[in-house]
């Protein structure tokens, strides 16, 4: 590969790393794929594919490095697997661009986002570097996810990529470089005018809720020691009081705050009703918890349980997403010896059953009617079409728990805080974000953030939510862009083979 090609895609990676969270990079990625597509331009297919799959390396090594702070085996398979879907799509734009030349390069939106899509799919699923999540800080240009999601802002951000590729490529002749700039400004102005326009028009239900988030910043490796499980509960017991005053009717605690199975263990459950009967609140907290199948064995979860004042029913919801090789091997129920491998390679991987459903919270308050709301952990958060589930089912607020805690003070508690302002557009819903270390806040449903915590502080905030009950039409209808999109890839898949099978091995 010549050095020219060799700085394109180095350009393309390191644009993509700096586009996401911590860095504003919204604008970068605006022409970080502009050099990836110069470069397809003059390719085969193994050249193709082992360019795609150099940017995908250094994009997923460089975001998402912090997975390794948790564990070395997520890290590996990521650093493996993920750029694999950047090196197929680049095969599939060189077959294309064989046959139409740079015109080929108008397909790049639809296949990206194809791409996107099915990288989010399966229980290899892993869409955690999705454009849209770039695009977090620009809140007026990004309003249109309420009607096709993030997937739509990505098709955007690609678009645009494509435009200014032709502008670079068309620079001297005049009239194509005058309709490719007028087609590329209305692309950002468009977006920008709707998303003004429904911001100015936004308003917010009178119906409120007051929530108090606790931010308990317990070292997440320290908290599972058993002689430490009474510190834990003291923290949150302290830190939970301290909101008294602001008279919540919900505190949130972060992912496995109780570090046991609190169902199950009568002393640590007391302490926590006690705790909602002492201020009148319901508290969510996350907890382990398990189930006994069928055949007398422990079935654990990661879940989340809510616990009301003055009533011993616990309501629950066991987390659908889990991180693959983190809480959960891939496939290890079809295929048990991949665990034992791993197992034997003292790789520490979890054992945790995903739940198989998706359910709602009710939050009984006096003189008025009960309020239902969904609750994502952790990983469910990244992907969209889970979350809008809770409000289909008439959630009328959402709440996120983490314990970003395992991935020290690196990016990624950063780029999951980011993603949850995607998930607050597409639902036109208020998140509680809940992270055990940081970054704990409230989101609004155009986006912004409120209050939010310092990282790797103990911290408790309080914030009067609206309580929506309008439904978006990426809620209702959000599945006809997806299907859209999968139907035109599916006929520019057929296309690429038939006009690129003699290609093949070139």
């Amino acid at each position: 590969m010549s050095r020219f090609n060799m700085v394109l895609l180095l350009c393309t990676a390191m644009a993509l790393i700096l586009s996401f969270p911590p860095f504003p990079g919204g604008p970068v990625a605006m022409i970080a794929l502009v050099p990836w597509l110069i470069f397809l331009q003059h390719q085969n297919i193994r050249s193709a594919f082992a360019g795609g799959y150099f940017i995908g390396f250094l994009w997923t090594a460089g975001t998402i490095y912090w997975i390794g702070w948790a564990t070395i085996t997520g890290l590996i398979g990521a650093v493996i697997y993920v750029p694999l879907f950047l090196g197929t799509l680049s095969v599939f734009m060189v077959l294309l661009i064989r046959r139409w030349h740079s015109q080929a390069l108008w397909f790049a939106p639809v296949l990206w986002t194809g791409m996107e899509m099915i990288q989010s799919a399966g229980p290899l699923g892993f869409p955690w570097n999705q454009l849209a999540n770039t695009q977090t800080h620009m809140l007026p240009w990004i309003q249109f996810a309420h009607i096709f999601g993030g997937f739509g802002i990505a098709f955007w951000v690609v678009l645009i990529n494509v435009l200014i590729a032709f502008l670079i490529r068309n620079y001297a002749e005049r009239r194509k470089t005058f309709i490719y700039g007028f087609i590329m400004l209305l692309l950002f102005f468009l977006p920008l005018i709707h998303g003004l326009r429904v911001m100015s028009d936004y308003r917010a239900p009178s119906e409120s809720l007051q929530v108090t988030l606790v931010q308990g910043n317990i070292d997440p490796y320290k908290k599972w020691t058993p002689s430490f499980i009474d510190s834990n509960f003291q923290v949150y017991h302290d830190l939970s009081l301290m909101s008294a005053t602001e008279k919540p009717g919900l505190v949130v605690w972060p992912e496995t705050a109780t570090p046991c199975y609190l169902r199950y263990r009568y002393q640590y459950l007391s302490t926590v009703k006690s705790i909602a009967d002492s201020m009148n609140a319901a508290i969510l907290t996350g907890s382990p918890d398990y189930e006994w199948n069928d055949e007398g064995k422990a079935v654990i979860f990661n879940a989340a349980l809510l616990v009301h004042p003055r009533n011993f029913r616990v309501q629950r919801y066991y987390k659908n997403r889990l991180v693959p090789f983190s809480e959960r091997v891939p496939l290890v129920d079809r295929y048990p010896f991949i665990y034992d491998w791993l197992s034997r390679l003292n790789l520490d991987v979890g054992r945790y059953t995903p739940g198989d459903s998706v359910s709602v919270f009710t939050l009984t308050r006096k003189a008025s009617d009960p309020v239902l709301f969904g609750t994502a952990i952790c990983f469910d958060s990244v992907f969209p079409f889970h979350v809008r589930k809770y409000v289909r089912m008439g959630a009328r607020f959402l709440t996120i728990i983490t314990n970003d805690g395992w991935f020290g003070h690196t990016s990624g508690p950063y780029q999951h805080a980011r993603i949850a302002v995607i998930r607050a557009i597409e639902n036109r819903r208020w998140i509680i974000r809940c992270a055990n270390t940081g970054i704990s806040g409230f989101i609004d449903p155009l986006g912004h953030f409120y209050k939010t915590t310092e990282f790797n502080t103990a911290a408790v905030l309080s914030q009067d939510i609206r309580l929506h009950n309008d439904r978006t039409w990426f809620v209702d209808h959000g599945h006809l862009f997806v299907a859209l999109i999968y139907l035109l890839n599916g006929i520019i898949a057929v296309t690429a083979f038939f006009s690129g099978r003699k290609s093949f091995g070139k």
